[in-house]
């Protein structure tokens, strides 16, 4: 069974939070589609109203955040992240390919694992001041543009091994049946070894720890959707649906039963 490409994959009870505040992304230029994903630009205006904690199962991608005030660079986060919006602020967000950041940092991506560095740690910049320009200017156009002329002064040379780390990724997202890290090492001809090495070293979690995650990321989106955790486990290839609820649980802290009862 192929999985589905929903973008809002991992940002737990959606449909709620888009209540709340609005997301919007955005491609990358040419020259910098091999290491950006996407930027995303969130705004939100909850004056008067109860603050919004928003779950995330984040994807293994490197994010460099910039919000007045609290501008940061997020590694992957291994477990479940808790974000509270409140009052009126907004972001301007990039989301790097896995992999693609390490060479930014030049030191393996697994030391920003669970972690939060300040920007300037990889950025030769004026925090403070840069946030001013940037939220200075009036469109989504602008900002962006603004970014990536930041990248572009600090931009590493390309590594062929994010484009193939990459490929497994994708594979991994597009086939549901894939569960185990030796299923990827015999379909991309390279050792399971060097798949765990090259995942600490670029992506900074291990390949087993990707396979999981965007399982989770579809298991949330069919419970929330109305399936059963049956139908889920079932639909994930889960032989046994007391190793998925532990599985789900682990990721959500929730089980897919408790997940299913809070509120959309």
């Amino acid at each position: 069974m192929k999985g589905s490409m929903n973008p809002n994959k991992g940002i737990l009870k959606y449909e709620a939070g888009i209540r709340k505040f609005s997301l919007s992304r955005h491609a990358p230029s040419e020259d910098l589609r091999f290491f950006v994903k996407h930027y995303w630009l969130l705004q939100w205006d909850l004056r008067g109203q109860a603050p919004h904690t928003q779950e995330v199962l984040q994807h293994p991608g490197v994010n460099v955040v910039i919000e007045h005030g609290a501008s940061r660079i997020c590694g992957i986060t291994s477990g479940k992240s808790t974000h509270v919006l409140q009052g009126k602020g907004q972001i301007v967000g990039v989301l790097f390919r896995p992999g693609a950041f390490r060479g930014f940092i030049q030191s393996p991506a697994s030391a920003l694992t669970d972690r939060v560095v300040e920007v300037a740690d990889c950025f030769d910049i004026d925090t403070a001041a840069f946030e001013e320009a940037l939220f200075a200017l009036e469109n989504d156009e602008a900002k962006i543009a603004f970014v990536e002329r930041l990248l572009r002064r600090h931009i590493p040379e390309r590594d062929d091994t994010v484009d193939t780390l990459n490929e497994v990724i994708d594979c991994i997202i597009r086939d549901r049946h894939i569960t185990k890290v030796e299923q990827l090492a015999e379909q991309f001809g390279i050792t399971k070894r060097t798949l765990q090495r090259w995942f600490n070293e670029y992506v900074g979690v291990s390949p087993k720890w990707v396979i999981m995650r965007y399982r989770m990321h579809e298991a949330a989106e069919l419970i929330e959707s109305g399936a059963d955790p049956l139908q889920a486990a079932m639909a994930l290839g889960y032989a046994d649906q007391a190793h998925f609820c532990k599985d789900f649980k682990a990721a959500v802290g929730k089980t897919p039963k408790q997940f299913a009862r809070t509120g959309t």
